[in-house]
């Protein structure tokens, strides 16, 4: 015990304390600092993150912008081109393009261009103005229902400069294409004949838009000029326009606009990231689109690492605070310890302080004070042996110190306490011999009291013999009562069951009168069969009267079937009179039975209120039963009480004899202390 009061530390100790004052400024410190650091980490992580996807477009729309440039410059070298130009010259309007001097020499020379790269130029054409006549490598010459103003790359003609058409399904191949269309000039005069061009497909494109990866689930979206997907994970999503999908306005207005920016956009409700650009001056778009989930991913990681990281920060300085202030608090409860030791009176006490600091001082200057303590002891000795003479009765004392200092009010309490013992005692000698007188007095009446206990005892007992007997006839009433109401519940069941039986009578019954009704209507119809038999069996007679003698065996016949029939109608009328005497009966039964019915639902209602009364008569027994156990048992204790009393006035009597001897024992032991 004195072990755990030596390290018990106070809930508002100097650990405590420093521990809540440097440490909460400390991790208040760390906090902000992690802060800081964070919005640092997000701020960097943003910058980084926004010029990744936006290099991931600038990559794809450059390689994009390469790969349409190609084709661009090569229908610029396609459109300046001397036999083409030759061909378009030499043909007027009402001319036949190929039938121009050079036509072989300029078709050789489209055909040359698109082998140079078959996997992505499907054909390469020239078409003249003057005749809106078309022909291509493959063999394709167009015939006078051709249009050339109808051409989406005719705008070039207009223009004057090469474009790039928006994609469109080709019916030859099934493919998505677009083409790359240049003006052809006359030299002479600069007027335009006509537009040479190339069909690219898209798939080599879409291709390189595939390759494009970003993080672990990021892609890249090519889109044309109008907003149509020409690029997407999801096929559904292609040649689809930008407004027919669930993507937020912000996206949508960028792409229309053809504004290179940095978006955060939904689609299907989902955020994405990305950045958009154009892909040089070809029109076409390019979309990088990051998931919510991955571009926050790494900014989640490092921000968990840097909290985690500041924890443990926070709890290691918090450890090293609270081992510190440990340290410090040692000595102090070491001191404690000591004093609480000399509190306890005990001066006989070792105090070691090894610490160097003002602590250390403190124990120092403590330890002199226990050192002049221990000079006391001697004070304190010959107290002790002068309070031992006065616990063997010599009240006479003498004290050989001088008693300096605060000791020298222990010299004179102790030389008051010799002169109040001597008057206390001669005191208690003569207050012992009165006493002495008192208690012979007090055993005879106390002797008295107790006879008197004795007999209302006696009475008391037979009286809680009559209350058991009571007690008994009332519980034997109440176990007659639960029978009496255990078998009127048990005769409620049975008239009730009955009641149940006589229900299922009834529908058997009424089941009865309802198969009779479906009889009744079946015996009609045999007797309208009767009738309609007696009606043929007449008209049969009829017609073998007016046959004559060849009716005759006909008529004998048909003069039977009409008794017959006569007999069938008397027999159905008679089954009918019998079934309906029958549904008779049976509805005075269905009578007697309601009746019988009422009746035993009375007989139900008369049982319950029979034992409501039983089972309240049941429950007033348990009362009473209940009220005579109490009754019981409050004389019981009545009895008990008068028995204490008996015994209490007995053990009174034998107080005060007790008291007597006492008294004169007293007196002798007063006798033994030596008075001044």
């Amino acid at each position: 015990m004195k072990q755990q009061e030596k390290t018990k530390i106070p809930k508002k100790g100097i650990e405590t304390k420093i521990l809540r004052q440097i440490g909460g400024s400390v991790i208040l410190v760390l906090l902000l600092i992690e802060i800081v650091s964070i919005c640092m980490v997000g701020w960097l992580f943003f910058s980084s993150k926004k010029a990744e996807l936006t290099q991931e477009s600038n990559a794809a729309a450059n390689q994009l912008t390469g790969f349409l440039e190609q084709y661009t410059k090569s229908v610029e070298q396609l459109a300046v081109n001397p036999e083409i130009r030759q061909v378009m010259a030499e043909t007027k309007p009402g001319d036949y393009m190929m039938d121009a001097e050079k036509a072989d020499t300029a078709m050789e020379n489209l055909i040359g261009i698109a082998k140079t790269d078959t996997e992505n130029v499907l054909s390469a054409w020239m078409s003249d103005l003057d005749t809106s006549s078309l022909a291509q490598s493959d063999g394709f010459i167009s015939d006078e229902s051709w249009d050339i103003t109808g051409r989406g790359w005719y705008g070039c003609i207009e223009t004057g400069e090469p474009i790039l058409t928006e994609p469109y399904l080709d019916s030859s191949t099934g493919k998505m294409i677009l083409s790359a269309a240049c003006p052809v000039f006359d030299d002479a005069n600069g007027t335009v004949l006509g537009a040479v061009g190339m069909d690219i497909s898209l798939e080599h494109m879409t291709d390189i838009m595939s390759e494009y990866k970003i993080g672990r689930s990021g892609y890249i979206l090519l889109l044309s000029e109008n907003g149509t997907f020409l690029y997407h994970p999801q096929s559904d999503i292609i040649q689809k326009n930008i407004k027919d999908v669930n993507i937020s306005e912000n996206a949508m207005n960028a792409v229309l606009s053809g504004t290179n920016k940095f978006l955060a956009y939904q689609v299907d409700g989902h955020t994405k990231y990305g950045s958009l650009k154009t892909a040089g001056d070809t029109g076409y778009l390019v979309l990088s689109c990051l998931p919510f989930g991955e571009y926050y991913a790494t900014l989640i990681a490092m921000v968990i690492a840097l909290m985690l990281i500041f924890a443990a920060g926070i709890f290691l300085i918090a450890f090293r605070i609270k081992k510190s202030a440990r340290n410090l608090t040692k000595p102090i409860l070491e001191l404690n310890h000591t004093a609480q030791q000399l509190a306890d009176g005990n001066l006989d006490v070792q105090l070691v302080i090894t610490s160097e600091d003002e602590i250390g001082a403190l124990g120092n200057s403590f330890q002199k004070t226990v050192s002049r303590l221990k000079e006391y002891i001697a004070y304190i000795d010959e107290t002790a042996e002068v309070l031992s003479r006065i616990a063997d009765g010599k009240l006479s004392i003498d004290l050989q110190h001088d008693y300096a200092g605060e000791f020298r009010k222990i010299k004179t309490a102790l030389l008051n306490i010799s002169d109040s013992m001597n008057q206390v005692m001669m005191g208690i000698n003569e207050s012992s011999e009165r006493v002495s007188v008192g208690a012979s007095e007090l055993a005879s009446a106390s002797q008295i009291l107790a006879e008197g206990a004795e007999t209302q005892a006696a009475a008391v007992e037979q009286l809680a013999a009559t209350a058991n007997t009571v007690t008994d006839q009332v519980e034997n009433s109440l176990r007659e009562t639960e029978t009496s109401a255990k078998a009127t519940a048990k005769a409620t069941a049975m008239i009730e069951e009955n009641q149940e039986k006589m229900k299922r009578m009834m529908e058997a019954m009424n089941k009865i009168q309802e198969t009779s009704q479906k009889v009744v209507g079946i015996i009609q119809t045999i007797e309208e069969i009767a009738s309609q038999t007696n009606l043929l069996s007449l008209n049969a007679s009829i017609e073998a009267a007016r046959a004559g003698d060849a009716g005759r065996g006909f008529a004998v016949v048909a003069d039977e079937i009409g008794k017959l029939a006569l007999e069938s109608s008397k027999a159905a009328s008679t089954t009918k009179e019998l079934i309906e005497i029958s549904m008779e009966e049976i509805n005075k039964g269905n009578t007697i039975a309601v009746g019988a019915m009422d009746s035993l639902k009375e007989s139900v209602t008369v049982v319950g209120k029979v034992n409501e009364m039983i089972q309240g008569t049941a429950e007033n027994a348990v009362v009473q039963a209940e009220s005579m156990k109490q009754i019981r048992i409050g004389i019981e204790e009545i009895a008990h009480g008068i028995q204490d009393n008996s015994a209490a006035s007995q053990e009174t009597s034998a107080t005060s004899e007790e008291l007597a001897s006492q008294a004169d024992a007293l007196n002798k032991m007063v006798q033994r202390f030596e008075l001044c």
